[in-house]
């Protein structure tokens, strides 16, 4: 017993090993912890832009219209999910290295993060972070082009589908509009009955389902809504 302390304490001066001091591993998994919590607030504000998503599809009447593969596949937040994905495992690692995560299970590590993402997440939703996260990243050109919101799904007039704003009005069939793309478009409505519950007015946001001449800017629509 002797000899092997001997032969260990012989390999700690050949190799000038010494002890850290233990602020050093306090501040480590202080760290690990504030990486852990960090990863969850961030997946919460993921699933939160998640749900604001889906909703806003909702609200704006984009699970009544027909949609085709690549609306589909667009209307997938990929962004958010990678996000979530990706700060879910975060949280894991940094659990692993605090005091006592070796006891937790890859499962329940991952469980425990995803829930309290989700519960988060909802929260966030429902007071509005989910919305107001996605409009001020919505203004960084890289986030605005990978992300697909209700606006896009409105700005596609080649599949029948257009959105904007009237900022002048002929008379109760035909009056022009900007779409969000910034474009402008005549529209025509083809019957005299619209929807009775709106009205277009000058400055108003509206959305409507048709077909656009492709001759010119015209845009022909049975029905108009109202952008809520």
């Amino acid at each position: 017993m002797n000899e092997l302390c001997n032969k260990i304490m012989e390999q700690i001066d050949e190799n000038k090993i010494v002890s850290l001091p233990r602020w050093r591993f306090v501040l480590l998994r202080v760290f690990f912890w504030l990486l852990a919590i960090i990863s969850v607030i961030v997946g919460s504000l993921a699933v939160g832009a998640i749900f604001f998503l889906f909703i806003d599809y909702h609200q704006h009447g984009l699970f009544e219209v027909s949609h085709d593969v690549n609306d589909f596949l667009l209307a997938i937040p990929f962004v958010w999910i990678i996000i979530f994905v990706l700060f879910i495992m975060i949280a894991k690692i940094g659990v692993d290295h605090t005091q006592k995560g070796y006891k937790y299970s890859f499962y329940k590590i991952v469980f425990g993060s995803v829930l309290l993402s989700v519960i988060f997440g909802s929260i966030l939703n429902i007071i509005g972070v989910g919305e107001m996260t996605h409009g001020l990243l919505n203004k960084i050109p890289v986030y605005n082009f990978t992300t697909y919101d209700s606006m896009d799904a409105w700005d596609r007039p080649n599949i029948g589908r257009l959105g904007g704003v009237v900022h002048s009005i002929k008379d109760n069939s035909d009056f022009s509009i900007t779409d969000f793309g910034g474009h402008i478009w005549q529209i025509h409505l083809s019957t005299s009955k619209n929807n009775d519950s709106f009205i277009p007015e000058l400055n108003s946001t509206v959305r409507m389902s048709g077909m656009f001449e492709s001759s010119s800017n015209v845009f022909v629509t049975p029905l108009i809504y109202e952008w809520e």
